[in-house]
């Protein structure tokens, strides 16, 4: 497929994912309609069946979507470029941005159980995350901004309290205290990064 074709299709994709969000949202899942999606993303209804099957795939779709989000954060080239002081700041605030987006479809999630084929597509994108968590550590050893350490159980654990959080902040509070979790959480990944940069020589 040539590229411009490839660009053409996830414009599509995103297009109708980012009208499924808002539509849902805005109206309720139930009361959304495949025509109201498509209408909504600018493309024909058999355009929609393209790539979703059912109304219950795209909902899935939008989850997936988001959290492969937060791994293209952590793979991030230019965030490890910023001094060193900064970087606990812009990582913890773009990944509360995230959150954000996904804080209006949390409710929506609790709709349906998720099916095996769901599962394990959400596994396939947690281990994508967690590996570019780790990717993430091991660059910022290779620069001098951490110390040794285990970068998988580090990756592992980083991931397991930041969905812990952001469900928790986002999903249970609905973002009444998300200032004091992001500044927390900021702190914390500051303590991490104790100290000034490690030499290098």
């Amino acid at each position: 497929m040539p590229e411009k074709s490839k660009g053409e299709v996830q414009s599509k994709r995103s297009a109708i994912l980012d009208a499924a969000r808002d539509l849902f949202t805005q109206k309720g899942y139930e009361e959304t309609t495949i025509a109201e999606i498509a209408q909504a993303a600018g493309v024909a209804v058999g355009t929609v069946y393209l790539y979703f099957r059912n109304k219950h795939e795209i909902l899935t779709g939008a989850s997936l979507d988001l959290e492969a989000g937060l791994a293209q954060i952590f793979l991030d080239p230019t965030l490890l470029d910023l001094p060193f002081e900064k970087v606990p700041e812009v990582l913890i605030e773009k990944i509360f941005h995230a959150g954000r987006q996904k804080k209006k479809h949390m409710a929506l999630l609790q709709i349906d159980v998720f099916s095996s084929e769901d599962m394990l597509q959400y596994k396939k994108v947690n281990a994508q995350l967690t590996e570019a968590i780790s990717t993430f550590l091991r660059n910022a050893i290779a620069r001098g901004y951490l110390a040794p350490c285990d970068t998988d159980m580090y990756a592992q654990l980083l991931y397991l309290l930041g969905r812990s959080v952001l469900h928790q902040c986002f999903a249970v509070e609905k973002g009444e205290r998300e200032d004091l979790y992001r500044h927390s959480m900021a702190d914390l990944i500051k303590r991490l990064f104790s100290g000034p940069p490690l030499s290098m020589s």
